[in-house]
């Protein structure tokens, strides 16, 4: 039986390329695998705050911006995501009460990591959007802030006035 003899130089190239390999082709798709659930729930996290922030107004029956930020805050917190990274704005204007049978949009947009690496911390980011539009009850009653005196009730139409000013 004859043995083969190695030429000369030949020793580790295997081990080099598969080095190589995993360092330029496996790792950058792990790390995109790795960041793929990160805008998935940063996604959910958005249309969950939108649609909190929207119901908030809608029953609050007033569009009260801070109050909803408030919501955001509260609720991007809750989800894991830090202070700067949720943004929430209502398509009203500020301190007027909602039409009843209209509706309230908030839009909720959310800081998405380009890549992140977990334990590490994230390189890079986008912005994504959700809205959600919530209706106002029709029917719903609001508080005026103070005493509604009304016409005797068996005179048609019946009128109110506010008497607390």
């Amino acid at each position: 039986m004859t043995r083969r003899r190695r030429a000369r130089g030949e020793d580790g190239y295997v081990a080099a390329e598969l080095a190589l390999g995993i360092g330029l082709l496996v790792f950058p798709v792990a790390m995109l695998v790795l960041t793929l659930p990160t805008w998935s729930e940063r996604q959910s996290a958005a249309r969950s705050i939108a649609r909190e922030a929207a119901r908030a107004a809608a029953v609050a029956g007033t569009c009260d911006p801070p109050a909803a930020r408030d919501v955001g805050a509260a609720m991007g917190e809750n989800l894991g995501l830090g202070s700067g990274q949720v943004d929430v704005t209502l398509d009203c204007t500020p301190g007027q009460r909602l039409p009843r049978g209209g509706e309230v949009a908030a839009r909720v947009t959310v800081s998405m990591p380009a890549v992140e690496i977990p334990g590490i911390g994230s390189v890079g980011a986008w912005h994504w959007t959700a809205e959600h539009h919530e209706p106002v009850d029709q029917y719903r009653s609001f508080y005026f802030g103070g005493f509604v005196t009304c016409t005797d009730a068996s005179t048609w139409p019946l009128t109110c006035e506010n008497t607390s000013r």
